[in-house]
């Protein structure tokens, strides 16, 4: 799905002429950066993000084309943030990897901006699209959900990847650093929401 599928959708986009918009992940990079950008270095760590990037080359083959990085994607369906947000109203006290940093991306920025980048004609090409603020780690993170929730944010543990991936098998290697620059996007004219703003939003809607 992430290559193969990706290279006959390429094709057909180039038999007539058709705009392509693709979804990628910061899995395509090692992490070893503070930030990427749009030019920066692919080097995935594992088969997803290797797959994930065999579908940006299929991407790059045709000439209109938006290719969207993204990451830590927070929407409808079970993800982390509603994990996190139901142990907190339990009395679980979770363990969190403290040496994964990123941004919280909102699945309703993730469409605007794409919508805006179609609607408004930038150019072709790639961009970053990741929630605005400080980077946190997912134990930063899970600290904050427990907050917004009025329970106590000292429940939540931290624990390395390293540990974590040792309880877990198989386990997709994660880049530890997944902060993206998104100034190419905002020169366009969008800017995506603050993080934790848009958590405590996300999290009053959920109650």
């Amino acid at each position: 799905v992430n290559a193969t599928a990706v290279q006959a959708l390429a094709a057909r986009c180039i038999e007539h002429d058709l705009v392509l918009v693709h979804v990628s992940t910061d899995y395509v990079f090692d992490g070893m950066q503070n930030v990427y950008t749009e030019d920066s270095t692919v080097a995935p760590l594992g088969v997803y993000g290797q797959s994930k990037a065999a579908g940006e080359t299929a991407v790059g083959s045709v000439p209109k084309h938006y290719l969207v990085r993204t990451s830590w994607v927070i929407g409808h369906g079970t993800n982390f943030v509603d994990t996190m947000a139901r142990l907190a109203r339990s009395d679980v006290s979770p363990t969190v990897v403290d040496d994964q940093i990123g941004r919280l991306t909102f699945a309703e920025d993730l469409a605007a901006g794409i919508m805006h980048l179609i609607d408004h004609d930038c150019a072709y090409g790639t961009y970053n699209i990741q929630g605005n603020g400080a980077p946190l780690s997912w134990y930063s993170v899970a600290k904050q959900v427990f907050s917004i929730c009025g329970e106590e944010p000292e429940r939540v543990n931290r624990i390395t990847t390293e540990d974590y991936s040792s309880t877990k098998s198989p386990f997709a290697p994660r880049p530890r650093n997944g902060v993206l620059d998104t100034t190419k996007l905002r020169a366009t004219g969008f800017c995506p929401q603050d993080q934790l703003q848009a958590l405590k939003k996300y999290l009053s809607r959920a109650q």
